[in-house]
């Protein structure tokens, strides 16, 4: 009978030591490829969007330059960087534009640094060293980082693929095949507060499972007074181009938005009701056509909360980014329902901010027209409502006009109840309330819709 042995008692550590070493180690970057940039020195020359002063950022290992993007520091207010990507071509005076912020909540000073080490995460860190946004990826397999043609900022492995990239973090704009998700990254836009403050501002494109919608936040409360709803558009809504041909062999562009990638079952199909064109079929949103190649093109939530797209367009002498779309314009969607297209308050008429309605009646339209100041809801002060005629509330449309039937002093006792309550809107024909909280730009309308403002006596 064969007898066994045990190992002795000292080849046990050796052998523990030698499995330890045959556990595969994870792939690093390369020494040469690590970086760190101390945001310091000179500032760049060329005209930048909000006025902004930037600085280019390169290394020895990189020019974080693919025509025509290129990473930047940039400020608005002196000592405030982001850390952004630009798209502009060189030695064109047309202004550059500002497509990607990663820390615009939380800006960062002079000599802050941007640096890359071996574990692979991408780090932007006060001078201190105190950290103010970061990508996450440490010891997660990234080998290096590169500006993609199409202006994605990735961080890849060895094989190429992407463990993190910008297109995945949207700020307030999508590039051309970038995308809003509602399973990975960011599911909306949201705009900056002002050209002179790139932190969040009160508008935001969300996606989700009630469809493609703008939000005013009015102190927490969202809403709706744009997008696409009413319709399950799917975990993806891409921003792209198509390309058709017209007479005589002339290309046109058409900027899009490709929805429902994931959705077998086409959605519903519904006209909107303030859209002036049919949005398109069940996989696209037809935005707008062009005579001009569309291939350097980005779409952008504006501070006012308008959706646009930029096209550059190199036949102008000056501002070559051209404004190709606008959600709230003459040929989408009518200007009027924009909520900020008469700033805090105003009349608006065909496109045009016509009054400031009053107690005392409409008068004339100026930036200082504000809603009337109200005493405290609990101050005992008495309130009473001024009338306008033929007016609509942005939110009316996607509200169906408010609650009801009731009467109207019903919907008034309504909003002498509700301190959040600025006015309410009653339409005679279908006996249906709306209260507003908040009033912004009022829609001149030719229906039987009312408007009743409260101010304190």
């Amino acid at each position: 009978m064969a007898t066994m042995v045990s190992p002795s008692p000292f080849l046990l550590p050796l052998f523990l030591l030698g499995s330890f070493f045959a556990i595969p180690t994870q792939a690093q970057v390369p020494a040469n490829q690590t970086f760190t940039f101390v945001n310091q020195g000179e500032f760049g020359d060329r005209i930048a969007e909000f006025d902004a002063s930037y600085r280019v950022i390169q290394t020895k290992a990189h020019t974080f330059y693919t025509h025509p993007f290129r990473l930047c520091f940039y400020n608005t207010t002196p000592d405030s960087y982001i850390f952004a990507i630009r798209v502009g071509v060189p030695n064109d005076e047309g202004l550059m534009r500002w497509v990607w912020d990663a820390n615009r909540n939380h800006p960062v000073h002079e000599k802050a640094t941007l640096s890359l080490g071996r574990d692979g995460n991408l780090v932007l860190a006060e001078a201190d060293g105190s950290v103010s946004w970061q990508t996450h990826t440490a010891n997660q397999g990234v080998t290096g980082i590169k500006l993609l043609p199409n202006g994605n900022l990735v961080l890849h492995d060895k094989n190429g693929r992407f463990i993190w990239q910008s297109f995945d973090h949207p700020s307030d704009a999508l590039l051309l095949g970038q995308s809003v998700k509602n399973i990975t990254g960011r599911s909306k836009l949201v705009s900056r507060k002002s050209d002179m403050d790139g932190s969040d501002g009160p508008y935001s494109l969300i996606l989700d499972r009630s469809g493609f919608t703008m939000y005013l936040n009015n102190s927490g409360q969202l809403l709706t007074y744009g997008g696409w709803t009413g319709s399950d558009y799917g975990s993806t809504v891409t921003f792209d181009f198509d390309t058709m041909n017209g007479f005589d062999n002339v290309t046109a562009y058409e900027l899009v938005l490709t929805v429902n990638q994931d959705i077998d079952a086409p959605p519903q199909n519904r006209r909107h009701l303030l859209q002036i064109r049919p949005i398109g079929n069940a996989h696209q949103i037809n935005l707008n056509k062009l005579n001009y190649d569309a291939k350097y093109s980005f779409l952008r939530l504006g501070s006012d909360g308008n959706l646009k797209a930029y096209t550059y367009y190199n036949e102008v002498s000056n501002q070559k980014w051209e404004e190709s779309f606008a959600f709230f314009s003459s040929y989408f969607v009518r200007e009027c329902a924009l909520p900020s297209k008469c700033g805090s308050y105003g009349y608006c008429s065909k496109g045009m901010c016509v009054a400031c309605p009053s107690p005392k009646g409409l008068l004339g339209w100026t930036k200082g027209c504000v809603p009337p100041k109200l005493a405290p809801c609990k101050s005992g002060a008495k309130t009473d409502y001024y009338k306008i005629v033929a007016v609509e509330h942005f939110l009316s449309p996607y509200l169906d006009g408010g609650d009801g039937p009731m009467k109207v002093g019903e919907c008034r006792a309504k909003c002498d109840k509700d301190c959040k309550c600025l006015g309410f809107f009653y339409r005679e024909a279908s006996s249906k309330c709306l209260l507003a909280p908040v009033l912004g730009t009022l829609i001149k309308e030719v229906n039987t819709s009312v408007g009743y403002i409260k101010y304190s006596k």
